[in-house]
């Protein structure tokens, strides 16, 4: 069950959340608030509270500065009419950016991403959710001089190189300021797996693993001894193998 709550100072944003979360088995929306601090005092005095919609633009406080305020286990979905901000709240590891209007599919498959990341029984087996990139997913990064908007379902890896990594997405390479770690939180839902310290890779685009490397089109990607049986359970609990 996954309980939430909605911070927007807009009620007709805050009545199409209810609407949808209605919708939904195992979720329940606990408090809305128009005002964001009584919304984060509400946070401050009740545990157990695994979500936060969130809206950015508000009256009394931004939404990204709130949003640095509530505790690392509650996950934060962002709510906002203004795309901008998506890069932002990739830099601050939110669980998912949802652009307004969105739809009840859209809304839901937040919410599936949320359950994965919460590891919420049924959503996940091995440590990794079983759930695929489509064309709606996207992540904003900051790569040369701009800020590039890519759809998950095209990339195919990622390469870590200290304070850097690559993204490998088709034929085009995006050199981005960040780290592993951050990467791998974000994709793990939609089935993207760490095979080495220096990559992860999207099992959608995998055509074959040898004993020690995977192969993704013409690139042969090491595969660590350390990860090795993380990946296998994960196949063995997703993929019929013959």
């Amino acid at each position: 069950m996954i309980k939430a709550i909605a911070i927007d100072d807009e009620e007709n944003a805050l009545g199409i959340i209810k609407t949808y979360g209605e919708k939904l088995p195992r979720f329940q929306l606990l408090a809305q608030f128009t005002d964001p601090i009584e919304g984060l005092k509400y946070l401050m005095e009740h545990t157990g509270i695994d979500l936060v919609f969130l809206d950015i633009q508000m009256n009394r406080l931004n939404g990204l500065d709130l949003a640095k305020s509530i505790p690392q286990t509650t996950k934060i979905v962002l709510t906002t009419a203004y795309p901008d901000y998506a890069l932002q709240g990739f830099e601050l590891d939110v669980a998912d950016y949802l652009l307004k209007p969105f739809s009840f599919e859209r809304f839901e498959r937040s919410i599936q991403k949320v359950r994965a990341l919460l590891h919420e029984p049924g959503q996940e087996t091995a440590g990794q959710p079983k759930m695929k990139a489509d064309p709606q997913d996207f992540i904003f990064v900051r790569t040369d001089y701009k800020t590039q908007k890519l759809r998950i379902m095209d990339i195919t890896h990622i390469e870590g190189s200290g304070n850097y990594v690559t993204i490998h997405a088709g034929k085009t390479k995006y050199l981005v300021l960040q780290n592993m770690k951050t990467f791998e939180q974000q994709l793990m839902p939609y089935q993207f797996i760490r095979i080495h310290k220096s990559y992860i890779i999207s099992l959608a685009h995998v055509d074959s693993i040898e004993k020690s490397s995977v192969k993704i089109g013409q690139e042969e990607i090491p595969l660590s001894e350390s990860y090795k049986e993380a990946l296998q359970q994960f196949l063995d609990n997703n993929y019929q193998q013959f």
